[in-house]
């Protein structure tokens, strides 16, 4: 009883916070870790609950946004393909490599988040031609995030957000739309990947999934009338939660 307690409560604080900004899975993963055993099992079972909080937090986004794909479906491609082949290697490479990678990006991401005019967008692109090099980029940008978060996952959904405000150079809230697909998209096609493999136990993803859903919706129904306020705050918080975490991992581990 005290388990799916755990789970479920687990679950709906992690959708506030990855409903906004990403980084869910900083609070899904370590309890999932507890609960089951650390690694594959663990990672592959919080993809039912990834994929349940970007679902329910990209049809609210939804309702309040258009969806435009021009700029995004190069990397919406890119996030499935990435994600698919980081879930194959994730039983197969030490995480220890990523975090180092982690530990030297997080310094960057918080001065792109510093510098408002860089994070901000104001200018509708909607219809701006997309160049073969921005096709470039964003397929690179989303290969890699895909790649992390079918990988190993927490704090996936924070850089594809932050991969679409800097590589496609879009409006917050459309940036935030698109990244709920992208993150649902990277979570569902590695939950496959990784129950092929025999590494998802759904009962305890579901359960925590539950919690996921409620504060998924709860929070992005906050998000969507304060965006602009709160969205660069609660990602400097989960990077540095972020980087706390793969810190205290590296020493711990050493």
């Amino acid at each position: 009883m005290f388990q799916e307690f755990l789970l479920t409560i687990t679950g709906f604080v992690a959708g506030c916070i990855d409903s906004i900004a990403g980084g869910g899975g900083l609070i899904t993963l370590p309890v999932l870790s507890s609960v089951l055993e650390p690694g594959a099992h663990a990672i592959g079972t919080n993809k039912i609950v990834g994929t349940s909080g970007a679902l329910i937090a990209f049809l609210v986004y939804l309702r309040k946004h258009p969806l435009h794909l021009k700029k995004g479906f190069a990397f919406l491609l890119a996030i499935g393909l990435g994600s698919f082949l980081g879930s194959l290697c994730s039983p197969l490479i030490p995480k220890l490599y990523f975090r180092y990678i982690l530990i030297g990006a997080c310094p960057l991401v918080l001065w792109f988040l510093w510098n408002k005019k860089m994070f901000l967008h104001e200018a509708e692109v909607h219809g701006i031609h997309v160049s073969k090099r921005d096709l470039g980029i964003l397929f690179f940008t989303g290969l890699v995030v895909g790649f992390y978060d079918g990988f190993f996952g927490p704090g996936g959904g924070t850089f594809m957000l932050l991969g679409l405000l800097w590589a496609a150079k879009l409006p917050l809230f459309e940036a935030l739309l698109l990244s709920k697909l992208a993150n649902t998209i990277s979570a569902g096609v590695s939950l496959i990947s990784y129950g092929v493999q025999g590494y998802v136990h759904p009962r305890q993803g579901l359960i925590m999934a539950s919690g996921m859903i409620a504060g998924g919706f709860l929070g992005a129904r906050f998000a969507t009338h304060r965006a602009e306020k709160i969205v660069r705050p609660v990602l400097a918080g989960v990077v540095i939660l972020l980087l706390m975490i793969q810190l205290r991992e590296i020493i711990i581990s050493g």
